[in-house]
C-alpha cells in the first residue's frame, strides 16, 4: 500500500514551522528534560503546531514527536517529528538547526523534509525520485582521495570517544539531521552521530539513501530501526555517507 502523501504540503508546513522558530530564535531559554536533553519553548510550540496540522491533514496516520506527541502508535504509517533538531545550537544563537518531519511505515523511513530556517535550506524526498536541496537533486561524494580538505561531520563527543587521526577537517554543527543532509548533498565526505533517537534520523535517512548514501552502526551492521521506532536510542554511534569510505574512516578513528 502506498500512502497518500503530498510533499509540497510538507515543505510548506516545514516553512511555517520555521517561521515560528525564527520568532523564538535568540529570544528563548533552554531547560533540561528528565532524560537530560534540552528543550525550549520553541520546541514545544512547534511540535504542537505540527501535530495539529498533520492530524487534520492525515487523520489515519500516527504521530511520534520528541517532545511527547505519541498518537496511534499502531498505525501503519506514522509521522516522526523533531520540532527543532539541534536545540543547543538554536538556544545558543547558532544557525545550524532544523525542522525534521519524517514519514515511516513501521520501522522503515519512507520520505520527509528537513528544513533549516536560519539558512533557508530545504532538504526533501518524496516516496520516489531523487533527494533534493532547494529543489535541486543531490548526491553523496562517492569517490576520490581523502585529503587535508576533506570534511567529516561529527558527533559533539567524538573527541571523547576516539583518538581521531582523520587527515582532513572534523566539524560538529550540532544537528544530526543537518549533518546527514549535508553529507547527502556532498558538502562533507561522511558523518558520525551518537545518542541517536528515531526523530533525529526519520526524515534524514531517506534523503541520504536516495542521494546514494547509507547509514550503519559504527561497529558495522544495520541500524536497529525497529527498536528505535519504539523509542529506544541507538546504542552505539552511527556512521553515514557513501559506503565506499566507511572502512577508511573507521581506520582513522581509534577507540580511546
Amino acid at each position: 500500500m502506498t500512502p497518500s502523501f503530498d510533499l509540497a504540503y510538507l515543505t510548506d508546513l516545514a516553512r511555517e514551522a520555521g517561521r515560528i522558530a525564527l520568532d523564538w530564535f535568540r529570544h528563548t531559554t533552554v531547560e533540561m528534560k528528565s532524560d537530560a536533553t534540552p528543550v525550549t519553548q520553541a520546541d514545544k510550540a512547534i511540535e504542537r503546531f505540527l501535530t495539529a496540522k498533520l492530524r487534520q491533514a492525515y487523520p489515519d496516520f500516527g504521530i511520534l514527536g520528541e517532545e511527547g506527541a505519541d498518537l496511534d502508535e499502531r498505525a501503519r504509517f506514522r509521522w516522526v517529528l523533531d520540532p527543532i533538531d539541534g536545540t543547543n545550537a538554536f538556544a545558543a544563537g547558532l544557525p545550524v538547526w532544523g525542522i525534521s518531519i519524517g514519514l515511516m511505515e513501521g520501522a522503515r523511513p519512507l520520505a520527509g523534509v528537513v528544513y533549516l530556517p536560519a539558512v533557508d535550506d530545504m532538504f526533501a524526498v518524496d516516496l520516489d525520485g531523487p533527494a533534493t536541496l532547494n529543489g535541486h537533486p543531490i548526491h553523496v561524494i562517492e569517490d576520490g582521495p581523502i585529503t587535508s580538505e576533506s570534511i567529516i561531520l561529527s558527533a559533539a563527543d567524538a573527541h571523547l570517544r576516539w583518538d581521531i587521526r582523520f587527515p582532513g577537517k572534523v566539524r560538529a554543527f550540532g544537528s544530526c539531521a543537518a549533518h546527514i543532509c549535508y553529507v547527502a548533498a556532498g558538502s562533507a565526505l561522511a558523518g558520525l552521530n551518537s545518542h541517536t533517537a528515531i526523530w533525529d534520523i526519520a526524515a534524514a535517512l531517506p534523503i541520504l539513501e536516495r542521494a546514494g548514501g547509507r547509514a550503519e552502526l559504527f561497529g558495522g551492521g544495520a541500524l536497529p530501526l525497529a527498536a528505535a521506532a519504539r523509542g529506544q536510542k541507538i546504542p552505539e554511534p552511527i556512521l553515514f555517507g557513501s559506503p565506499a569510505y566507511f572502512d577508511a574512516i573507521r581506520g582513522y578513528l581509534l577507540p580511546k
